[in-house]
């Protein structure tokens, strides 16, 4: 079972399971990866998360006791994700499996991985969950080259924000994966008001800054 704990600073979650839960995890992502064309980079950003779910059933992230002093006591492993990184695999994968032959089995693991990534959005951010989700779906139909040119700045723009801005300005950073906003960038357009401007992301490709979760 997968559980999530929210970060103190508002830079993501915690994804925590028992290591059943994130070797199934692990497995259907690789798989989604493998088999997908949507996906072009086989060994990018969306395998990450096998990565972060690998080093962290093995024991290298967090762990903690489930259940601590009962019958039923696990211990369970977790890794910190950001959300935008976190929300543009999981909409990645989401339409990468619209292209590829699935079973109830990937279907659970999915639904299961978006149930607690919106279940810790809406606790996160309850006033604007609606619209980080509609504006992460719509992202992921964006050409995967596109998203990985726009991410790394996107994360460092993130992560530069004061604490108490990143919750406010997740929704519209994710807006900006949009390709429609890049489009209208190029040609000068004036974007309507609360957008984020695109100098906001000048200077992106710098190493990012030390930054508490």
């Amino acid at each position: 079972m997968l559980e999530y704990e929210l970060t103190l600073h508002h830079t993501g979650l915690t994804l925590w399971g028992d290591r059943a839960a994130l070797e199934r995890l692990y497995g259907f992502v690789g798989h989604v990866v493998d088999e997908s064309h949507t996906i072009e980079d086989k060994e990018g950003f969306v395998l990450g998360l096998c990565y972060d779910l690998r080093k962290a059933f093995e024991g290298h992230r967090e762990n903690r006791w489930r259940f601590e002093g009962t019958e039923d006591q696990c211990r369970i492993y977790g890794v910190k994700i950001l959300w935008p990184v976190l929300l543009i695999q999981m909409s990645l994968l989401r339409r990468a499996m619209g292209s590829i032959p699935t079973n109830r089995h990937d279907q659970a693991v999915m639904y299961e991985l978006e149930h607690v990534v919106e279940s810790a959005l809406r606790a996160a951010t309850p006033a604007t969950a609606d619209d980080v989700l509609h504006a992460s779906f719509r992202a992921g139909t964006a050409s995967y080259t596109h998203i990985e040119t726009l991410l790394d700045s996107r994360c460092y723009y993130f992560i530069k924000l004061p604490a108490k801005e990143r919750q406010h300005l997740l929704a519209k950073l994710m807006e900006t994966f949009d390709p429609v906003y890049q489009s209208l960038a190029e040609v000068g357009a004036i974007l309507r008001p609360g957008i984020i401007p695109p100098n906001a992301f000048q200077g992106s490709r710098q190493e990012w800054p030390d930054f508490e979760w």
